[in-house]
């Protein structure tokens, strides 16, 4: 039973990794700061997703409060647009904002305005500028050529009880095509959709969108890499070569075993929690990487069963059912490569460190698969062409000559 011992405490570690991310108030980066300290804004925070930071001040007059905002971001593109604004519904949403967008345009010129953005909007329609119910000065759109910041800036009066700034539904976004003077849609990653949160402004404490399924998602990734993308291929490597290489052993098929049975709980794990996950964001799909998972955790299922059902020895087609076997094995170290690159660009896009992370896993099991199989061939190649033996000449016989 030490096998289960694996999957278990690496399960722990991944919601442990759940609770301890908390969405906390975190410091804007140096250059967002210096940006926003020449306009003499107080309060300042990092934005959990499109590496957005905000800056704002709060001023309470009689049943308006002012708040003067600065927003900012880096657009990966020459042409596009940034946006943000409040919601003065019940939830943090896209429906419903009112919005301050800034867009650059294809000859290089940017434009600033108010828009509301309504459910027509999330069908596709084209946005226009609109009255937003309540009273917007000082709107402007810069870019940093220091920083490559884009940002736009103005003071907003809200009015109350509409707008709590102690539970202030703010949204953020960017997108990259847009028409004269109207955005069009945005991508649909995940940092997309989670593009908003409650937030109070007194304290900068905030609670995102989905703040649960994101930690998830990086539980959901956790499991996946280690159980099918560690476990899987160790076990694997260790049937090929530890068998007879670097010499004749008895405990491969016990290592191949138990590396299967861990990577596969621990993959299952993951594949569960990335279906509650696709149940939860039923307008958000992402079909290649759900296609692919449901493959691997099929035929990964049927690979366990042979445990159970493996012919004998003795059985005729034993050596066509390990051809099965060990041709759908390899598929599905393909498959899952596949899976994990694709799940990592879902999740972090514009994050780099999960896909160079596992770059360094691949880069690790291919060099040491590569030293196993180099020499594997040297072993199979001195066997086939033995050296001619030297005969040996005794003292006596060389005297005797």
């Amino acid at each position: 039973m030490y096998i289960f011992r694996w999957p278990v405490i690496v399960f722990i570690l991944a919601l442990f990794s759940l609770l301890s991310t908390t969405s906390q108030h975190s410091t804007c980066s140096e250059a967002f700061t210096k940006l926003k300290d020449a306009r003499h804004l107080l309060y300042c925070k990092k934005l959990p997703t499109l590496g957005a930071e905000f800056a704002w001040n709060y001023n309470d007059q009689d049943n308006t409060t002012r708040i003067d905002i600065f927003f900012g971001t880096r657009l990966h593109a020459e042409i596009g647009w940034l946006a943000w604004g409040v919601n003065p519904t019940n939830e943090p949403k896209m429906v419903g904002t009112r919005a301050i967008i800034g867009i650059r345009m294809p000859n290089g010129t940017m434009a600033v305005d108010k828009y509301n953005v309504t459910s027509t909007t999330k069908l596709g329609c084209g946005l226009q500028p609109s009255e937003v119910g309540f009273l917007v000065e000082k709107m402007e759109i810069k870019y940093s050529d220091t920083n490559h910041y884009f940002t736009i800036s103005a003071s907003l009066y809200l009015p109350e009880p509409e707008y709590n700034i102690s539970r202030l539904n703010h949204v953020w976004q960017v997108g990259y095509q847009s028409i004269g003077k109207g955005p069009l849609m945005h991508p649909k990653s995940l940092q997309n959709v989670d593009s908003a949160e409650t937030i109070n402004l007194r304290t900068g404490v905030s609670e995102g969108v989905g703040q649960h399924r994101h930690h998830l998602r990086k539980v959901h990734g956790i499991l996946n890499i280690v159980g099918w993308g560690i476990f899987l291929p160790v076990g694997v490597m260790a049937v090929r070569y530890l068998r007879v290489h670097p010499k004749e052993t008895r405990w491969w098929f016990k290592l191949h075993v138990s590396c299967q049975i861990v990577g596969y709980i621990l993959g299952t794990f993951g594949w569960i929690i990335g279906l509650w996950l696709g149940h939860a964001s039923k307008h958000y799909v992402f079909p290649k990487h759900r296609t692919l998972s449901i493959f691997i955790f099929t035929f990964s299922t049927l690979q366990m069963l042979a445990l159970r059902l493996k012919p004998k020895r003795r059985d005729e087609y034993r050596k066509f059912w390990n051809l099965y076997h060990h041709f759908l094995g390899y598929a599905l170290l393909a498959a899952i490569s596949v899976d994990i690159f694709l799940g990592i660009g879902i999740l972090k896009p514009l994050d780099h460190a999960w896909k160079w992370s596992y770059f360094g896993v691949i880069g690790i099991l291919g060099v040491i698969f590569l030293l196993f199989e180099i020499y594997s061939w040297c072993k199979f190649l001195n066997k086939k062409n033995p050296k001619p033996e030297v005969p040996q000449v005794s003292e006596q016989q060389q005297q005797n000559k």
